[in-house]
């Protein structure tokens, strides 16, 4: 819980523990399994035998059976048992209502769809309804025909950000006719991982085509930073694999086969991804002329068979690219098009692909869109732990994801036995979940910390959340102490939550710590502070060596946008050695700037060290900085003068949730003072919620607080409560 309420709860669970529960003498925390009554009724065995196995020394398992078929009921129940019974956490089986969530995209990191799409579409299935219990929801209606499907408004007064009280996963199998038996199967997998758990000393990482630019350093750095976080792949046996999707023409039976492998730990899968494919390959290279030639044949017989006028299409493409019309006469010979179809079939897995199929990995972690999409019948995660392999669970997204995420934040915690649940309790969004049991556990790793005293990590997080003096010695323990990287940063976050760490502790810790994830941990969380120190820990993250601390760094310049950053964004966009991914980032955002003010720095940069890519080439950068300021100028212009169209304003409005420019905060209170179009004052007013970085925010909150005060009850100012309470 958050702020006040979680001295309450602390408080309160503290009296209940003195009082006695209906948990086992040893337990001091509970897990809900809620599964509804049909699976229940079918596999009642199964699922008391999972019941029974997630009970050990702290944790007592509860059944739930669902008779509700209600989400708020059931999230009522959830928080009956988190406030009497110290629940650490609930997994649903079967099929349990699924929260649709709208108007908390900000929740989200990439999901920005219109509303007035099909609701279907347009809504967020995630479970943060029930595992958040300080968000607020307005429930809308159940889907006609998805009668699983609950709709929902997030309320202005709840919380506008998402710290999970409880962690929660899904065991839901596709909608195939032997599905309780998939159930029931799984279930006795996941009670069997629980017998001697062994420790990690395999982990495979995958680089999928287009993901975070393709960027070397990006692959590179991640693949360092696991040695720190894993500990045992610093000693002899222990074994990280990666592959690229380069690797091969096709490198789909490259990475099914490495997953397979039974004495694989953890795969960390970064590519793109839809609910029914992981997109693995791009074009595959070819290295002479004939597998070029094939590949344009290929291309233009795709564009050719999906034209609505063909004769049209190939006398375009003959003329525009001086192709023989030859290459286009065979797009509907039945043989060629089998062939170009298994070339595309063998570019991706796809859900037939998996069918017979069984994954090794004891965890997946697919970080790409959709893949996790449980609301689907069928989706890709879910092929992975229904199986007789190894997999037990897996972490997906229910819709897209930004690429530019720290995914394997914390994960070194699996190396020490900590829960899969308890691990991404602290890193979830909107739309991220686990699939499967959250109480699986690797081994903890033999490390001396450990033999002292019984230390269980899933008992420390639950009983000493709140205990202050514990985090700040684990954060103050000498440098060489084995568990300076993710115990450290455990220690960050609950000192954060607990609101006792300051941002300039944090600073300090950016500048002196010899460890990439702590460093990172650090500015990861200065940002949620999101104060004055911001931009200095935005220009430490740009100078650092790791590429992910220095990628975030970029990113939210543009969330910044204080003026104290532009030598350092110069700087690292003129060094030659700024990653793919990094001056992606930072290209973006250069229009967020005052252009005369970023080309004096850019000037000034070039003179001391010109750019490395040419002059022409820097020409060509301060006549985009130029073009960009014509836009905004042209943008402004028609917003101040009226002579902008309604529709223009909305898309000016709407863009501004992805490009928090404070030149043009001016522009959207014009917008809310004097428009009289309902949608547009809402958009506009949604907009200023996204500005939580801005290094204007206290001057946006103090005209949102004058307009909240003079603005009528209603849509308009319920927005306004929530852009304050996310901004604040």
């Amino acid at each position: 819980m958050k702020k006040t309420m979680k001295l309450a709860l602390a408080v309160c669970s503290a009296l209940f523990v003195i009082g006695g529960s209906s948990c086992s003498s040893n337990a001091s925390t509970t897990l809900a399994v809620v599964v509804d009554e049909k699976t229940y009724e079918v596999i009642p065995e199964q699922i008391d035998a999972y019941v029974k196995s997630v009970d050990n020394d702290y944790r007592k398992g509860v059944l739930v059976v669902d008779k509700w078929f209600n989400p708020d009921s059931i999230k009522g129940h959830l928080y009956n048992m988190y406030t009497n019974e110290n629940l650490e956490g609930a997994v649903f089986i079967g099929d349990i209502p699924i929260p649709m969530l709208r108007d908390a995209q900000h929740f989200t990191t990439a999901f920005k769809m219109n509303q007035k799409m099909d609701m279907k579409r347009s809504s967020v299935p995630s479970d943060r309804f029930y595992d958040d219990f300080d968000l607020k929801f307005k429930f809308l209606k159940q889907d006609e025909q998805k009668k699983l499907f609950f709709y929902y408004s997030l309320l202005a007064d709840g919380a506008q950000e998402i710290e999970c009280d409880i962690y929660s996963a899904r065991i839901k199998a596709p909608e195939v006719d032997n599905k309780y038996e998939l159930l029931a199967a799984y279930l006795q997998k996941a009670v069997a991982a629980k017998q001697n758990p062994a420790p990690m000393d395999k982990m495979l990482h995958f680089g999928g085509h287009g993901y975070n630019s393709e960027s070397m350093n990006a692959r590179i750095d991640e693949a360092v930073a696991f040695s720190e976080h894993f500990q045992f792949l610093n000693r002899k046996g222990g074994d990280l694999d990666y592959i690229d999707f380069t690797f091969d023409k096709y490198v789909k039976t490259r990475l099914m086969a490495a997953v397979a492998d039974k004495e694989l730990d953890l795969a960390v899968l970064h590519h793109h991804g839809a609910d029914d494919t992981q997109y693995l390959n791009g074009s595959p290279f070819v290295a002479d002329p004939t597998g070029w030639i094939d590949l344009a044949r290929n291309y233009f017989r795709g564009k050719v068979r999906s034209a609505k006028n063909v004769e049209a299409t190939k006398a375009r493409f003959v003329k525009n690219y001086d192709i023989p019309r030859s290459w286009l006469n065979d797009a509907f010979d039945p043989v060629r098009i089998q062939e170009d179809s298994l070339h595309a079939a063998s570019m991706d897995i796809v859900i037939p692909d998996l069918e017979g199929y069984e994954s090794g990995a004891r965890m997946v972690i697919f970080d790409a869109c959709y893949n996790g999409s449980f609301n689907q019948d069928d989706y890709i995660a879910c092929h992975y732990i229904f199986n007789p392999g190894n997999t037990v669970v897996v972490k997906g997204n229910s819709v897209n994801t930004l690429q530019d995420t720290w995914t394997t934040e914390l994960i070194g915690l699996l190396n020490w036995g900590i829960s899969a649940g308890n691990w991404a309790k602290g890193q979830m969004t909107l739309e991220s979940h686990l699939i499967g049991d959250p109480t699986f556990e690797f081994g903890a790793q033999d490390i001396e910390y450990f033999n002292k005293g019984g230390f269980n990590i899933n008992e420390v997080i639950a009983s000493k959340k709140n205990d202050v003096k514990y985090w700040k010695k684990v954060l103050d323990a000498p440098v060489d102490d084995e568990l300076v990287c993710d115990f450290k940063s455990l220690a960050i976050k609950m000192l954060y939550n607990n609101n006792a760490i300051t941002s300039q502790e944090l600073l300090d810790i950016q500048k002196n710590s010899n460890s990439k994830v702590l460093r990172l941990a650090a500015f990861n969380t200065n940002r949620k502070i999101a104060d004055e120190n911001l931009p200095q820990a935005i220009i430490l993250g740009l100078a650092d060596d790791y590429e992910l601390t220095q990628r975030l760094s970029a990113m939210y310049v543009g969330k910044n946008f204080s003026e104290e950053l532009i030598p350092a964004v110069v700087k690292t966009y003129m060094d030659p050695m700024t990653s793919a991914r990094v001056l992606f980032q930072l290209k973006g955002n250069l229009k967020g700037y005052d252009a005369q003010k970023l080309i004096e720095e850019f000037n000034k940069e070039n003179q001391a060290n010109p750019y490395w890519e040419g002059q022409e080439a820097f020409g060509k950068l301060i006549k985009m900085i130029n073009n960009y300021d014509k836009s905004f100028q042209e943008e402004v212009a028609g917003v101040m003068d009226g002579s902008m169209s309604l529709k223009e304003q909305k898309s000016f409005a709407r863009g501004r949730r992805n490009g928090c420019e404070p030149k043009l905060v001016e522009s959207l209170m014009h917008i809310i003072k004097s428009t009289k179009d309902e949608e547009l004052k809402l958009t506009a007013i949604e907009a200023l919620g996204w500005y939580e970085y801005s290094c204007v925010k206290d001057d946006i909150i103090a005209q949102c607080e004058t307009l909240y005060s003079a603005e009528n009850e209603g849509a308009a100012k319920d927005e306004l409560l929530k852009t304050l309470n996310r901004l604040k």
